[in-house]
């Protein structure tokens, strides 16, 4: 844009000259409405209901999924399944009992083996397992089977508990004909990279429609786990959804059977009493409507609005898939024609007369209004974008006389005060990144390579027992500043302060192609500056606080953990665990910063490290080499 385009325009002319297109373009358009522009705003008012309605349903259904996924990604990278089959099924009731917490709908999570093995833990809430007779118990609230094969055929063992996993009655032992091995979603997760989902099918233990998500271990070859998903969710979403009775919403598969409804649980309860063989199509269920909308649907298929008609009456029509993993699950709208088209001729005549009253009364306030605004909002805009900037210096109380922009000057005034005490709290990549919007403030992460470090203060119980607590929260402080500054420096995320340690990590959220050239810098960085601390604490007669420092790389799931109100942006996974059980290891060895191998060899020729042995960390299977990092190799070698 040049010097004479827009931007050394004055705001009262630009206020001025757009204010004068619209009074032409609103005029004209009032007064040559005709017909068929009342036909195009109902189409765009019914299309943008229905865009809400598909946006609300999908995301009800994507992020249960995707919470789904992530416990289950999770699952596969720490769950050990060489282990008893209670242990591991206490273990499973207790992921499940987690997961119901946040998802509800999670109604079973379970484990197979490719010799036939077989671990289920089924939640109770809404389910009825009329092999299992304790269930109706008191206090009832799993129901846990182990499935083993032997040479005379396979054994379930059913343990029902309670909440909190204490058995409940006598475990049952029984034959069983079933094969994890033959389920449609063993094999395609066995083969598959990543969580696979299974098509909609009616649970044999509930009246409702749900779902499978499987996935195979990391940690053992041919184990498989899997979650079930109940979408009944999708019955309450549907019903909230449809404010006017004559609103009509329905989920179905491409070969018609019902899959959610305001009234599914009536209508899939009557026809499994009448026919239970398969699930029930929308021509079988008694409703002329929904039976209209499958013949639209083969018809015309998924996409924009459609028009339909059941008789006399007409009908506008939406078919969208419900999301990109389930291409044959489809959400069916339909909304009686009439309904739109009556307020919509309403809104043609009041706009009118309005437009016209509006135009004349605001002629005469327009600039006076612009030369109000031009003044103050200049002011508030370079306020805004200093905060963005994250200068938190400057500005002042808000000149202008209008009470709106006084106020939204104060609001950013608070702004300010707020993100630079949420900066104080939470790492400010994080901060930034929420900001720029390249970090969601939502639950779930994804997998990508890291590097972890942990740290831990030696003697440190002993200290604090000798020291009142002021003088200790005052010592803590001091070396945590120390400790943190050098971190932060280096590119790190600080993810915590556990007592006296500190874990962070590098490469999240922003990328670092040289994470572990940062942590290992930042790792002697904070060495050196703890050892000068030390020194001043002797200096003032006070104990040293000697530090000792573990660093892992690989990969990890990095994201927001917690709950939908409280969460913490981390890393899980072996990584981390490895790098934890490093830093312990100093004590043993005597030294200050324990590296892996992964970190000596990806760290390149700049560093100085020296072998210490081969260990087995605790959790491992098999010793690994680990190493001393002693400094940066142009100083080891001065």
């Amino acid at each position: 844009m040049t010097a004479t385009g827009f931007g050394p325009w004055k705001l009262q002319v630009v206020v001025a000259a757009v204010f004068a297109v619209i009074v032409l373009a609103i005029s004209g358009g009032l007064i040559w409405y005709n017909h068929g522009e009342v036909t195009t705003l109902v189409r765009a008012d019914a299309d943008a209901r229905f865009d809400r309605i598909v946006s609300r349903v999908r995301d009800e259904f994507r992020n249960g999924l995707h919470l789904a996924d992530v416990v289950l990604d999770t699952a596969t990278l720490t769950i050990e399944t060489d282990v008893p089959e209670d242990h591991l099924g206490a273990v499973m009731r207790g992921t499940l009992h987690d997961l119901e917490q946040v998802l509800p709908a999670a109604t079973a999570f379970f484990a197979a083996w490719d010799d036939g093995r077989f671990v289920l833990v089924q939640s109770l809430a809404t389910a009825h397992l009329p092999e299992v007779t304790a269930t109706a118990l008191p206090g009832a609230a799993y129901a846990l089977q182990f499935v083993e094969p032997t040479l005379d055929g396979a054994t379930a063992r059913w343990v029902v508990t309670d909440a909190e996993g204490r058995p409940i009655g006598e475990p049952q032992v029984m034959p069983t004909g079933f094969d994890p091995r033959t389920r449609p979603w063993y094999a395609p997760a066995v083969a598959a990279g990543g969580a696979i989902i299974t098509q909609p099918y009616r649970f044999a233990t509930m009246d409702q429609v749900g779902v499978s998500l499987a996935r195979k271990s990391r940690l053992a070859d041919g184990a498989v786990f899997g979650i079930d998903i109940g979408l009944a969710v999708l019955d309450r979403t549907l019903a909230d959804l449809r404010k006017e009775r004559e609103l009509e919403l329905v989920v179905f598969s491409r070969s018609g059977a019902l899959i959610a409804h305001p009234d599914g649980v009536r209508y899939r309860t009557e026809f499994r009493e009448a026919r239970a063989e398969h699930l029930p199509l929308l021509g079988e269920l008694g409703s002329p409507i929904l039976a209209e909308m499958y013949r639209s649907f083969q018809s015309v298929g998924t996409g924009r609005n459609f028009t339909g008609a059941l008789g006399a009456q007409s009908y506008l029509e939406r078919f969208e898939p419900i999301g990109m993993s389930m291409p044959d699950v489809v959400l069916g709208i339909a909304y009686p024609y009439d309904l739109v088209v009556g307020p919509a001729d309403r809104i043609r005549y009041v706009s009118l007369l309005i437009g016209v009253g509006a135009t004349v009364l605001a002629l005469g306030i327009v600039l006076v209004a612009a030369r109000a605004l031009a003044r103050p909002l200049r002011r508030v805009t370079g306020d805004l974008g200093r905060i963005m900037r994250f200068d938190f210096h400057g500005g002042g109380p808000g000149g202008s006389r209008i009470e709106e922009i006084r106020s939204l000057s104060s609001a950013i005034d608070v702004l300010g005060l707020t993100l630079r005490s949420f900066a104080a709290y939470v790492p400010g990549q994080i901060v930034r990144g929420i900001l720029g919007q390249t970090l969601v403030p939502a639950l779930g992460g994804r997998r990508q390579p890291v590097t972890v470090l942990f740290s831990d203060v030696a003697g440190f119980t002993a200290l604090a027992e000798s020291l009142p607590p002021e003088e200790l929260m005052e010592r803590t402080s001091r070396y945590f500043g120390a400790l943190g500054e050098e971190l932060i420096a280096s590119g790190a995320t600080i993810d915590k302060y556990i007592g006296d340690s500190v874990m962070a990590f590098w490469n999240a959220p922003e990328d670092q192609p040289d994470h572990v050239r940062r942590a290992c810098r930042g790792a002697l960085g904070a060495a050196a500056r703890i050892d000068r601390l030390n020194a001043e604490f002797e200096a003032e007669g006070r104990r040293a606080m000697p530090t000792r420092f573990g660093l892992h790389t690989g990969e990890a799931v990095v994201g927001n953990v917690g709950s939908v109100d409280r969460m913490n942006y981390t890393a899980l996974g072996h990584t981390v665990n490895v790098a934890a059980r490093l830093e312990v290891l100093n004590k043993i060895h005597g030294t200050t910063i324990l590296v892996s191998e992964a970190v000596r060899q990806e760290a390149g020729e700049g560093f100085e490290f020296r072998f210490v042995g081969n260990e087995v960390p605790r959790g491992a299977r098999e010793p690994v080499p680990i190493y001393s990092l002693v400094g940066l190799r142009e100083e080891a070698g001065s």
